[in-house]
């Protein structure tokens, strides 16, 4: 009898670790999330450079940016309603999917600000509207898995930043339109290997949303609006500076390593800190952050600083934001719960986008990212005084 030679899966329990991991079905929600946040890893740095190249100023530029962002007001509260309504979650996505690549290829055909606004509005409406159902079920079905699931999204845009970088610099900015094409592609492959993801309990009305939300909604409006300068103009800003795009992919990649870190260990940081008060936290850092960068753009160790707290102020944010949110909702309302959460972001993402390019012109640069810590200060006041109320109500 031949014997067999090593296995080059290693120790038997690490083999055991990768069956049960393809069994019980994490692998493609995982490479669900990472085909969608790589392509916002070629989006969010260089989709600016690319409008940039298509000769786009700094306004018309934001207000470009705005509009990719208003779609993500609507769409996951679309998304999410068909879901929560209907119970068709995977056709939800796996449509959504599709028809994002679809519509991402006409910007081929596009020119002039209304017809890059009207690519750009069609194809991420359905690509955002694939979000929330998705989100929703990683929570019901693998809730204590999430933040391991959903760190693949992570890795996805790190790969993306670290190596699409280097290639624009050789290459030019044109070469992100193929990239995401073929991105948005993969994620409709990666939603043919989904399964079912859980319609919500028949014969229920739809369970009504619980008090609170409201605050915490606006809260997350603000943080988004805090991030419409670092996501509208951070490479930008960067180049003003004399980064090449090397340097500015690195230090978006920078952001995402630590963010995936948090992820894997998320758990821990609830458990030990209480979900209230490391979000509060995650305001604070924010205001921190922009400060750092506005008052130290030419100082790369202080940029690299600022990039490390993207673990806490998006990772541990975002872990935490859609932990927290789904607890205001019955198990009928779930999708919509989320639907919810990500419209009050896109409200924010498109508020920053627009007013980050006239903040631009009007104060420059770095009083655009002073603009942004003073944003995500009075996010943090909210989420203070918030924790207030809670603390009595319990008594």
């Amino acid at each position: 009898m031949l014997e067999r030679g090593p296995s080059t899966l290693g120790p038997p329990d690490r083999r055991n670790r990768i069956v049960t991991w393809l069994a019980r079905g994490d692998w493609p929600r995982s490479a669900f999330y990472w085909f969608y946040f790589s392509a916002l890893g070629a989006l969010l740095p260089y989709w600016p450079l690319y409008l940039r190249s298509r000769g786009f100023g700094p306004r018309a530029l934001g207000d470009l940016m705005a509009l990719f962002a208003l779609s993500r007001i609507v769409a996951p509260y679309i998304g999410g309603w068909l879901s929560d309504r209907f119970g068709q979650r995977l056709t939800v996505v796996r449509g959504g999917a599709l028809l994002a690549f679809v519509c991402f290829l006409f910007i081929v055909y596009a020119h002039g600000f209304v017809a890059f606004a009207a690519v750009m509005v069609s194809f991420s409406f359905f690509w955002y509207a694939t979000l929330p159902p998705v989100e929703a079920s990683t929570l019901a079905f693998h809730g204590d898995r999430y933040g391991r699931i959903r760190l693949w999204g992570s890795i996805g845009f790190i790969v993306v930043v670290l190596g699409l970088g280097p290639i624009l610099d050789r290459l030019g900015a044109q070469v992100t339109v193929p990239v995401i094409a073929i991105l948005l592609f993969g994620l409709w492959l990666a939603t043919l290997g989904l399964a079912p993801l859980g319609a919500p309990p028949t014969g229920l009305a739809p369970a009504p949303i619980r008090r609170g939300l409201a605050p915490f909604l606006v809260a997350c409006f603000l943080m988004q609006v805090s991030y419409g300068p670092y996501y509208t103009f951070y490479s930008i800003y960067l180049a003003h500076y004399g980064y090449d795009k090397a340097t500015i992919g690195a230090l978006w990649a920078l952001g995402v390593v630590c963010e995936v870190v948090v992820f894997w260990q998320a758990g821990r940081f609830f458990a030990r800190f209480g979900e209230w008060r490391l979000f509060a936290f995650t305001f604070g850092l924010a205001v921190v952050r922009w400060l750092v960068i506005a008052g130290f753009p030419r100082s790369w160790p202080a940029l690299a600083l600022a990039q490390t707290f993207h673990a806490f102020t998006f990772g541990l944010y975002h872990a935490l934001a859609v932990r927290l949110v789904s607890r205001y909702a019955g198990p009928g309302a779930k999708a919509r719960a989320q639907a919810y959460y990500g419209s009050a972001a896109g409200a924010g993402a498109a508020v920053g986008a627009a007013t980050s390019g006239y903040l631009w012109a009007a104060v420059g640069p770095r009083g655009m990212f002073l603009s942004a810590a003073a944003v995500a200060g009075a996010g943090f006041l909210v989420i203070m005084a918030r924790m207030k109320t809670r603390e009595q109500e319990t008594c």
